[in-house]
């Protein structure tokens, strides 16, 4: 049994309802288990309403807190459990048990809680809707801050292209307003992430190959500082936190409340698909590169790599492809056509391919977040790794050949972005490496299938690493993988970040994976 799926009791704990706590929190975890509809709610669905539901014993908030006007649940709080299942998307639960959860609901109870943690010396960490694998807004008695009442949309300025939006705003929510303006945002893939903790790590989001990275776009951003403070970061002020908050990831060292993004005029899209069998695979991404010059960032390659099929296949005649979905852009469908037309005229790209059954389907930006079904069950993830790489073809035929071979589960998968153009202008944390994004992600729905996982994510790390430039911060497996972090920085940027960090947090209130790194230079 992995030590990070069953609850043990904590170390330093002084909760006197700790052993209770544990023995409740396994009879919820069997409850809640795989298979059950209670998976397949929104995580931050439960945050706003579930717990409240569960609730029959509400604790006494601690002093210091009782003018606070947002929830405290504590230990002592029947809806504890709740909330700890509620606060991280994925089914697996590390082992960690804050000291509480705390929502605050505006800026007032923000510097309420800072001042309580600092009086009390203990340690924060905000959560805007639990999305990174790794589990990071769960940390042992610690404060976990959840972000995502700080959810408004707010002087949307489209002569200037910009607009104010706060860390729990969801990525398709933001769209779909920008949308009836006729603009749109770099926000994740999928629509269900919300943009505090996506943008911090750099930001993987549609049409990279044209806007970069999503956290290239953030303009400026509040953030509340160890100390209480809020202050406005930029280019021109605090520059050193600026650099920080694009691309730092989930060990930031403060709260965002709310970012100035610059935003883009929605582009006209249109959406090819390819199915290449895997002993095509290597053949197929070679082509690819070779045209990604002549394509000038108009045309996103986006590849699945797994058990996808193309339509007609007959049942019990499944197989493992690389699935290609070229996304277009252009300001008008005649400018998307062209720039579809570098791969679709291209016969190699035909020819290799087993089927091509979409052909220049038109999509709006909205459309996009409904491209991708391995979202309706990344919930049941439990390892994964991001990297980047100049050598797209091996990594990938690599990929293909040991999970196909291996996987548990046949819902796992990989993912890969070619000529992604994962760039942030400086001044930014996050470290270019390689143009070329590949990762992948192990499902499983028992204990057993995370012990197992485990033991192939082990193997997939050491068979990718000879390849691997660079990691990304927002989706590696620090559980499993916690040295990966400082290779998601280069050795210049690693050094700063904690002497920024260290500037900015000297008494490390905020819980960050730089606390194992702090005296370590």
């Amino acid at each position: 049994m992995p030590k990070n799926f069953q609850p043990e009791s904590p170390p330093h704990s002084t909760d006197a309802a700790t052993p209770l706590l544990r023995r409740c929190f396994l009879k919820v975890g069997a409850l809640l288990g795989a298979g059950t509809a209670a998976g397949t709610h929104s995580a931050i669905a439960l945050a706003r309403s579930e717990p409240k539901k569960l609730s029959t014993n509400v604790a006494a908030r601690p002093a210091g807190l009782d003018k606070f006007k947002g929830e405290v649940i504590t230990r002592n709080d029947s809806r504890y459990l709740g909330w700890f299942w509620a606060m991280t998307w994925y089914r697996i639960k590390p082992n960690r048990f804050p000291s509480m959860f705390v929502q605050p609901t505006d800026r007032d109870d923000l510097t309420l809680l800072m001042k309580f943690a600092n009086d009390s010396k203990q340690r924060l960490v905000a959560r805007s809707s639990g999305h990174n694998i790794s589990n990071p807004v769960l940390a042992q008695d610690a404060i976990t801050v959840d972000m995502s009442l700080f959810d408004h949309i707010e002087e949307l300025d489209t002569a200037q292209k910009s607009v104010w939006a706060g860390p729990g705003v969801l990525s398709e929510t933001l769209n779909k307003q920008l949308f009836a303006k006729g603009f749109a945002f770099p926000s994740a893939h999928t629509g269900f992430v919300t943009i505090g903790g996506y943008l911090l790590g750099g930001g993987m989001g549609w049409n990279m190959p044209q806007w970069g990275m999503g956290c290239g776009s953030v303009i400026s951003a509040e953030v509340m500082l160890a100390d209480g403070k809020i202050v406005n970061t930029s280019e021109t002020e605090n520059t050193d936190l600026f650099w920080a908050i694009r691309g730092v990831g989930p060990g930031f060292f403060g709260i965002v409340l709310r970012y100035k993004l610059r935003i883009h005029e929605a582009p006209v899209i249109v959406k090819n698909t390819y199915f290449y069998p895997i002993d095509k695979l290597e053949e197929a991404v070679a082509e690819y590169v070779k045209l990604l010059p002549q394509s000038a960032n108009r045309t996103e390659v986006l590849g699945a790599l797994g058990k996808f099929n193309p339509p007609s296949t007959p049942k019990g005649e499944e197989q493992w492809h690389w699935v290609v979905n070229l996304m277009s852009y252009g300001k008008t469908k005649e400018e998307a056509l062209e720039a579809a037309k570098v791969f679709t005229q291209v016969s190699a790209i035909s020819k290799l391919a087993k089927a091509n059954p979409a052909v220049n389907v038109p999509l709006t930006y909205l459309d996009l977040y409904s491209q991708l079904s391995t979202d309706f069950y990344s919930q049941f993830r439990t390892s994964e790794i991001a990297l980047f790489t100049d050598e797209p073809g091996k990594a990938l035929h690599s990929l293909a050949k040991t999970m196909s071979a291996k996987a548990l589960d046949s819902r796992s998968f990989g993912f890969s972005v070619l000529g992604t153009n994962p760039t942030v202008p400086e001044p930014c944390s996050f470290t270019y490496s390689a143009p070329h994004y590949l990762s992948w992600y192990l499902i499983g729905t028992t204990k057993e299938d995370v012990a197992k996982n485990y033991k192939l994510a082990d193997e997939l790390y050491a068979l990718l690493k000879p390849l691997a430039k660079g990691y990304y911060i927002n989706e590696i497996d620090l559980t499993r993988f916690p040295a990966l972090v400082k290779e998601c920085f280069s050795a210049e940027k690693w050094k700063k970040l904690l002497a920024v960090r260290k500037q900015f947090d000297p008494n490390k209130r905020f819980v960050s994976y730089l606390d194992r790194y702090s005296d370590k230079r």
